[in-house]
């Protein structure tokens, strides 16, 4: 099990959240290595996610992990980075089979897939209070269903969305990853790929509150972002909140 570092780091257990997070990270080519420990130190190597199979309960991955003197059943801890985000998972070699000639030519090696990954955010980004600006639309999809919201506050690395009513039946998977669209004051839209990070409802209120990380955005829906919440800054000053 891992430990918790700080507020920002979450342990994920769920099969289909740690699959969800592998292919992602597998399809967008993050920042991948492995650590190798020998009697004097602990040394990193960098490699590639080269494929997740979730039903074999395995993880394909560079070449480079197979020769590094690593053996079979021997516990190797990964880890992959994008952006302000980071996963660590620790797990297991897995043998190819097979004649020596044959594990020589193959030019991958498995892995088990892990039993739980630890999610970290890396960096901090002020957040501003949406409320009193002009409405940003969010579209969210949860468990095949389309839900209709507003953005309550935004960064640079995730937003706080209300919808009215309880939806705690659509998010008691509080952990999911699902699609955001955000219509923008001037129209324009935004889409990210984001991980479900809390939820709260406000009984007296009926208005559910969802916080959301961005783990995967567009390049120019950043700059979009980053422009929207400097107009925001230099509209209406806010004290500086951490997400």
């Amino acid at each position: 099990m891992y430990s918790e570092a700080n507020g920002r780091a979450k342990e994920i257990n769920s099969t289909e959240e740690i699959e969800a997070i592998l292919n992602l990270a597998c399809s967008h080519r993050w920042n991948f290595s492995y650590m190798v420990a020998s009697e004097r130190r602990q040394s990193s190597h960098t490699t590639e996610l080269v494929a997740v199979n979730a039903q074999a309960g395995t993880i394909t991955v560079g070449s480079e992990v197979k020769y590094s003197g690593l053996q079979a059943n021997q516990k190797v801890v990964f880890r992959a980075q994008s952006g302000g985000i980071s996963i660590q998972f620790e797990t297991e070699m897995l043998g190819s089979g097979g004649n020596a000639l044959s594990n020589r030519l193959f030019s991958e090696c498995r892995i088990k897939m892990p039993e739980a990954i630890r999610f970290n955010q890396l960096r901090k980004a002020i957040r501003v209070d949406c409320n009193d600006l002009d409405d940003i639309r969010v579209t969210l999809f949860a468990n095949a269903t389309r839900l209709q919201g507003l953005v309550a506050d935004l960064s640079t690395t995730g937003t706080k969305i209300r919808f009215s009513g309880n939806l705690t039946y659509q998010f008691k998977q509080s952990r999911m990853v699902t699609d955001c669209r955000m219509r923008l004051p001037d129209d324009s839209v935004l889409e990210a790929r984001v991980k479900v990070l809390g939820f709260f409802y406000d009984r007296e209120q009926d208005i559910s509150y969802l916080r959301c990380y961005f783990l995967e955005i567009r390049e120019n829906n950043e700059l979009m972002l980053a422009d929207l919440i400097q107009a925001a800054l230099i509209a209406k000053p806010q004290p500086v909140v951490h997400f």
